[in-house]
Formats: C-alpha cells, sequence, structure tokens
C-alpha cells in the first residue's frame, strides 16, 4: 500500500511538496501532473521526459498509478458501458460510458451510494458508505480504456454533488486546469438537487455547468419526491440562480424526472413557466426508469406528447433526454453500486 495516499487526486502544489519532501527537484511537478492527467498514462512506465530515478522515488512513496483501486465493465448494445468501481477504502461506486457519436460521454459519481432520499432514484434507497476523494472521483475517467476517446463529463452519477462539496470542488480543479485534465469548463455538467450552501459556494467560481434536480415546481410534491426539498427549497434555489448568474459560455438547465400521472399536468408546466422567469435555462425531460425500489409508472407516449406541447405554450425551452444503459443498470436512477442487468 502506498504511504501517502495516491498520485491521483493531487493539485499540482501536492506534487511539488511531495517531490520537496523526498529531497527532489519540485520543478518536475507539473511534467508529472500533465502526463497523469492530461496524457493519462497507466503505468510510471510509460513517462520519457523526468529522471528515471525520480519517477521510481514518487512509485515507491504513491505506489502504482491505479494501486487500490479496479473496476468491472459490463457493456451494454446500446454503446454504453457500465464500469463498477472499488477503492483502497472499501467503497463501491460506478459511472457509465456513452457513445453517441461525436458525443462520448462519461457520467462519474461523487458517492458511494446517496444520503438524499429522493424516492425515484435507485441510489437513495441503498446504503450510503461515504464521500469519494478527489482521486476516485477524477479516476474514473482516467482508468476506463476509453479515456482519451472522452470529451463530455457528467457528474450525475451516484450522490450530490454539493453533499461532497470539498472533494468535487478539488475534482473540478483537476479535470478544468491545464496541468490536470483540461476540460473545457462547458464540455462538464454538474447535476444537483439544490443544496443551498453548495449552490453558493459553486456560484462564486463556477468551474462547469451546472443542472438543478426540479421534478415538481410545487413544494408539497416535490418534497414528497425529494425530501431535500423541506431545508433546500426549490424557491430559494431560483432566489440564489437570479442572483449569481452563470457567466456564458456556461449553462444552466433542470433535470425533470418523467413520473407517469404524477408531474406532467399542464399546471405543472405553467407553474415551470412561472418559478424560473427571469432564467435563461433549459429543461432536460428524462422519462422515469424502472427499478425494484421504487412502483413509479413510466410516462405513456400521449402525457409526454401534451406536457412537452404545455410547456411549448408557456415558453419553455425542453429537450427529452433518452437514457443509455438500462440494459446494464446504469441508466439515469438506476445506479446501485452493482451489476443489475435487465
Amino acid at each position: 500500500m502506498p504511504k501517502r495516499g495516491k498520485i491521483i487526486g493531487k493539485k499540482v502544489e501536492e506534487i511539488e511538496a511531495a517531490l520537496s519532501n523526498l529531497g527532489l527537484p519540485p520543478q518536475y511537478a507539473s511534467k508529472l501532473a500533465v502526463w497523469i492527467y492530461r496524457k493519462r498514462i497507466q503505468h510510471y512506465a510509460g513517462i520519457n521526459d523526468i529522471p528515471r530515478h525520480i519517477v521510481n522515488a514518487l512509485q515507491n512513496e504513491f505506489g502504482d498509478i491505479f494501486e487500490g483501486n479496479s473496476f468491472e465493465r459490463y457493456p451494454g448494445t446500446d454503446g454504453s458501458v457500465k464500469y463498477l468501481f472499488s477503492n483502497a477504502q472499501g467503497q463501491h461506486y460506478e459511472s457509465i460510458y456513452m457513445d453517441n457519436g461525436k458525443r462520448k460521454t462519461l457520467c462519474v459519481s461523487t458517492q458511494a451510494g446517496c444520503r438524499m432520499g429522493c424516492k425515484f432514484c435507485m441510489t437513495g434507497s441503498i446504503s450510503y458508505n461515504g464521500n469519494l476523494d478527489a482521486g476516485s472521483i477524477v479516476g474514473q475517467l482516467l482508468a476506463i480504456p476509453e479515456t482519451k476517446s472522452v470529451n463530455r463529463l457528467v457528474i450525475m452519477g451516484m450522490g450530490e454533488p454539493f453533499d461532497n462539496w470539498a472533494e468535487v470542488s478539488r475534482a473540478l480543479e483537476i479535470l478544468t486546469s491545464a496541468w490536470g485534465v483540461a476540460f473545457g469548463k462547458s464540455n462538464i455538467t454538474l447535476s444537483t438537487l439544490g443544496i443551498l450552501e453548495g449552490l453558493e459556494r459553486f456560484l462564486l467560481n463556477p468551474r462547469c455547468n451546472l443542472a438543478i434536480s426540479l421534478h415538481s415546481p410545487f413544494p408539497d410534491e416535490r418534497a414528497m419526491l425529494m425530501p431535500s426539498e423541506v431545508k433546500n427549497p426549490i424557491s430559494r434555489v431560483v432566489d440564489i440562480l437570479l442572483k449569481h448568474r452563470i457567466p456564458k459560455p456556461l449553462r444552466l438547465s433542470f433535470e425533470y424526472v418523467a413520473l407517469g400521472g404524477i408531474n406532467l399536468s399542464e399546471q405543472h408546466a405553467k407553474a415551470i413557466s412561472d418559478m424560473l422567469k427571469g432564467l435563461k435555462y433549459h429543461i432536460n425531460i428524462i422519462p422515469w426508469n424502472e427499478h425494484p425500489a421504487a412502483d413509479f409508472k413510466c410516462p405513456a407516449t400521449d402525457e409526454l406528447e401534451n406536457f412537452t406541447r404545455w410547456l411549448n405554450q408557456h415558453g419553455v425551452m425542453w429537450t427529452i433526454r433518452q437514457s443509455k444503459g438500462n440494459e446494464v443498470g446504469a441508466a439515469c436512477g438506476q445506479m446501485a453500486g452493482k451489476h443489475t442487468p435487465k
């Protein structure tokens, strides 16, 4: 086991400090960070412009790049691949790779499980096993075979990002820095149900697009679906978004799980329009994906057609997002940290 944790998850100044502590020149830190994060090497042997004794010293200190981490791979027939990860802390979590032609997206997790308890979500029904550190978050991208083809990241997997903001913020710095993965900020989207304190901190220096889980414009109904509404009311979320605008080219969107017979009426469409007035946004409608932990219904075709027609009438921009990964139990709302094929 490494003596001082993992190299993945360290910022460049922390790698400098590690080199100095080993009596080595700290100026190699930036090169090392680029090799690990941007070039995404799997093994130290691939580094060819740093003296070998320095590389060996780091390997002896921290272990192999992915030491303590492993994953299982489950490909689907729809171009998606589910990854089940485990780390040295004994946490189990998952991500999904989705190939949509030019868009090759990885959906990553920030926690092992989730403690928000959303009624329609499989993750909320399983046990919570703690926050993932930045190394485990970023490592989901770096470890998989498709790492160099990924051009979109969505932080929409297991967990609530603002419930683990210190490590998620660190991961975003690594993902977007020139010395790190160097992802464009507008190619990353973070999804949150709207933890107020985390939202305000995020908006002080947003490093990516923001997606808010809405699911109902009515407080009582939203609280039934999402217990977090009680302490983090959507009305306050909207107030904060109006006060701290998302700067271009970053985008604001709202996620809306379509539940048959529950949240697809004309009253819902009008209330969404009224609530979000003054914001520049887009609604992503996600038909509910069935799983054994909840007994909601998928929306009927005519329900969706009527709902989107009412949204149009009230001036709301929308897209229906068809989830991938259903056959391997990795579609939106199905993540459970285990393989549950359909």
